[in-house]
């Protein structure tokens, strides 16, 4: 009996130890997965694809970034260097030496008045600043009295732009901020100019602060009444790494952009963004400075990517 018992334990020992050597375990490994997964975010054209499309790709770059406030404004006399002709006297003007727009130096006589106040002798008018004459209100012959304006005089090298900034950006607007802006006259061109006073009241109509930005007009291009749409730059963001935000494609709820990486290879990115301004966009994570971003055709290689995601499905 003992000798049947320990037989048949034998045999479901040996039983058990030949199933042991025919079960083999395999275990993927943590680097084919990775090796896996990164091939899959590769797109691959060959050079008859790339000789149908049009890829452009630039380097993703370290530089500064500007963050800007946009208001609206308009040009208007510089009054500090601005001036009015008056008279001191009572009398007939009987002469106007200069017109609309013509230049005069200080002390240039612009008019002169028959007073009796000067027994016969005329009274001149005389420029108190070099400038243009910006408005003239009297004419030769009138009959004037004391303190009335015959010019107005103004330099038109050196030029206000009065902006109107709303309530809730007051806080990000200080002097010495450097502006950009643009007008009607000349849409294409940026004229620039820096902040030197802040209003000291908001208005209670339109909630907004009027903010003075002085603006050199030297090539006369810029006449006071023009409407002006203003950025101010209220931020610059130094050393960040700045792609173009053409480069920028969606997939669900990520940003993604495609990497060059030689011989028809191109790798899809997921990205993490900062600040955007005027086409560009700060990277923060994705992306490394030098690396080559498709910025065209990105599109073509987000739909080849998920072409090939189809098919292995």
């Amino acid at each position: 009996m003992k000798s049947l018992l320990f037989s048949s334990i034998a045999a479901l020992a040996l039983l058990a130890v030949l199933n042991g050597c025919g079960k083999k375990e395999t275990v993927a490994q943590p680097e084919a997965k990775a090796e896996a997964k990164h091939e899959d975010n590769i797109v691959t054209l060959t050079k008859e694809n790339l000789a149908h499309v049009e890829i452009k790709s630039e380097a993703a770059a370290r530089g500064s970034l500007d963050l800007t406030l946009k208001a609206v404004g308009r040009v208007g006399e510089n009054l500090n260097k601005t001036a009015k002709v008056r008279t001191t006297f009572e009398g007939r003007l009987v002469k106007l030496n200069f017109d609309l727009n013509e230049s005069v130096k200080a002390g240039d006589v612009t008019g002169l008045v028959e007073t009796p106040e000067l027994l016969g002798k005329s009274l001149e008018l005389k420029a108190p600043i070099n400038g243009v004459i910006t408005e003239r209100k009297s004419t030769v012959g009138e009959l004037i009295g004391k303190e009335t304006e015959v010019y107005t005089i103004s330099d038109p090298t050196d030029l206000w732009v009065m902006a109107e900034i709303k309530e809730r950006d007051i806080g990000a607007v200080r002097i010495g901020q450097e502006t950009a802006f643009s007008v009607l006259a000349y849409p294409t061109v940026m004229f620039h100019g820096r902040i030197v006073l802040l209003g000291n009241k908001v208005e209670t109509a339109s909630h907004t602060l009027e903010v003075r930005i002085a603006v050199d007009n030297t090539d006369g291009r810029l006449r006071p009444g023009m409407f002006a749409d203003i950025e101010i730059t209220t931020t610059v963001l130094a050393d960040a790494l700045v792609i173009t935000d053409t480069s920028l494609q969606t997939a669900g709820e990520e940003q993604i952009v495609f990497v060059v990486l030689g011989e028809g290879k191109f790798e899809k990115r997921v990205v993490k963004l900062g600040l955007e301004q005027h086409g560009r966009v700060q990277v923060l994570e994705g992306v490394k400075a030098g690396e080559q971003v498709v910025t065209a055709g990105s599109f073509i290689l987000k739909s080849e990517l998920l072409k090939s995601e189809m098919e292995a499905d």
